[in-house]
C-alpha cells in the first residue's frame, strides 16, 4: 500500500507540470499534422456541408488536458495541503479550466489568458471528449483549432512554463516532510527553462 509520502511524490507540482508538459508536447506535434486530412459531412436535412480537418479533436483535447495540468501545477505549489493525507482535494477535481485558473494567486495572465481557457473547456466538457455533452443545453457543435486560438494556446502555454519553472526552481514545502527544489534545462511548455 502506497504510503502518504509516496502519494505526495506523486501528486507533487512537478509531477503536475511534466503531464503537463508531456500533454503539450503530444499536442504540438500532432498539430503539425493539420491539413494533411479532414473529415466532412453533410446534413442530410438542410444539405449544408461542413468540414473539419482530422486531428481536430485529439488535438484540442490534448491541449485541454495540457492547460488542466499546468494549472493544477500551480494549485498544488500554492496548496499543497490540497495533496495530503493520500487523497486530492475536492478543489482539485475539477475539470473547468476557468474555475481552477481563478483560485491560483501566482498563474500569469489571470484576465488575458480567461477566454483562452474557456474555450478549451467548452471544448473538454462536451465534443472534444465525447461525442456529446450529458445534455443537449450542455452540448456544443466541434469548433475547429483555427490558428489564432492555437497561437493563443502556444503563448499561454509558454507564459505558463516560464512561471512553473521559475517557481519550482526554488524551495517548496508540501505535506508529510515532502521537500522539493527542481533544476531545469531545454524547453518546457514550448518556453526556455530560465537559468
Amino acid at each position: 500500500m502506497m504510503t502518504n509520502e509516496e502519494f505526495v511524490d506523486l501528486a507533487c507540482p512537478h509531477s503536475w507540470f511534466l503531464v503537463a508538459d508531456d500533454l503539450h508536447d503530444q499536442a504540438v506535434q500532432l498539430r503539425q499534422s493539420f491539413g494533411r486530412g479532414h473529415l466532412s459531412y453533410l446534413d442530410h436535412r438542410s444539405g449544408a456541408r461542413s468540414a473539419w480537418d482530422n486531428t481536430n479533436r485529439s488535438t484540442f483535447l490534448l491541449a485541454s488536458f495540457a492547460l488542466e495540468n499546468a494549472i493544477k501545477a500551480f494549485l498544488v505549489y500554492e496548496n499543497p495541503g490540497w495533496i495530503s493525507n493520500g487523497k486530492l482535494s475536492k478543489l482539485l477535481r475539477s475539470h473547468k479550466l476557468t474555475e481552477l485558473a481563478s483560485k491560483s494567486v501566482n498563474i500569469p495572465y489571470k484576465t488575458k489568458g480567461w477566454g483562452i481557457l474557456r474555450a478549451f473547456e467548452e471544448g473538454s466538457e462536451s465534443w472534444a471528449r465525447y461525442p456529446c455533452a450529458l445534455s443537449k443545453e450542455n452540448s456544443s457543435l466541434p469548433s475547429t483549432l483555427d490558428e489564432g486560438l492555437w497561437e493563443k494556446y502556444e503563448w499561454l502555454m509558454a507564459s505558463y512554463g516560464r512561471r512553473l519553472t521559475k517557481l519550482l526552481s526554488m524551495h517548496w514545502k508540501g505535506p508529510h516532510g515532502f521537500k522539493g527544489i527542481y533544476e531545469f534545462k531545454g524547453r518546457f511548455l514550448g518556453a526556455s527553462a530560465q537559468a
